[in-house]
């Protein structure tokens, strides 16, 4: 009986496997550089932060530390919007922030956040983001999204916790763990993207154009050093 149950394992893992749209880490030693597609996500005339690999407990962790800084890593994605998908993670982190405050532009600062980057029409937005957003196109980065989830650990607001950031309408914040969570350990969330983005910005994407791992400290200065693991992204599970 445990032949054919490790038998079973051995031929149905790489099958759950090839669920997750996102690649791996790292292909090669759990320390090294991560693979491709993964890249850097760094802001203009902003300091970066230390992004690396490392192993805990035999799989590759995303370390990143921010001093006065601000970054992340990028998966690109180019996904159907219309289907249900669900973002899974771990992060923790070991200390909070002290002086942040949630979706202001003087606190917006965050010890551990991640992006999902949107895509929709641009006639579903208002004339004046409309406007904000091709004058960005034009001038910073043409693969700008419409719209963003961030997924923030806040210092001060409860879980649940929703509002626009306070730079651009275009991007909804959410609180997933605030002062409660316990810091230096891991904990686990899930996401139904397309919940989630029809509850923020009323309608389903049009495409899904990325994720984001990210920690900053650019605005508050203080330092914060957080921890990612077993990003996965798939179809939601019907009964």
């Amino acid at each position: 009986m445990m032949r054919v149950l490790a038998l079973l394992l051995w031929v149905f893992a790489p099958l759950a496997l090839a669920d997750n749209r996102l690649t791996p880490w790292t292909a090669g030693p759990p320390a090294g550089e991560w693979s491709s597609p993964w890249r850097l996500a760094d802001i203009p005339k902003l300091k970066p932060s230390v992004r690396r690999l490392e192993q805990q407990q035999g799989r590759p962790v995303l370390r990143i530390e921010a001093e006065a800084a601000a970054g992340g890593l990028l998966h690109p994605l180019d996904l159907d919007g219309a289907t249900a998908w669900q973002l899974s993670w771990q992060w923790r982190t070991e200390q909070s922030l002290q002086t942040a405050r949630f979706a202001t532009r003087e606190g917006d600062d965050y010890v551990a956040r991640v992006y999902v980057l949107l895509d929709y029409p641009l006639d579903s937005l208002s004339f004046v983001t409309r406007q904000k957003l091709r004058l960005a196109r034009a001038f910073f980065d043409p693969d700008l999204p419409a719209a963003t989830l961030s997924y923030v650990w806040d210092n001060r607001e409860a879980p649940g916790t929703a509002a626009r950031s306070a730079y651009t309408e275009t991007v909804e914040m959410r609180v997933l763990r605030g002062p409660e969570a316990p810091l230096g350990q891991w904990l686990t969330e899930r996401r139904d993207l397309r919940s989630d983005a029809i509850a923020a910005f009323g309608s389903a994407p049009r495409r899904i154009l990325g994720v984001v791992f990210a920690a900053d400290s650019d605005n508050t200065a203080e330092r914060v050093l957080s921890e990612f693991a077993e990003p996965r992204l798939e179809p939601v599970a019907r009964p």
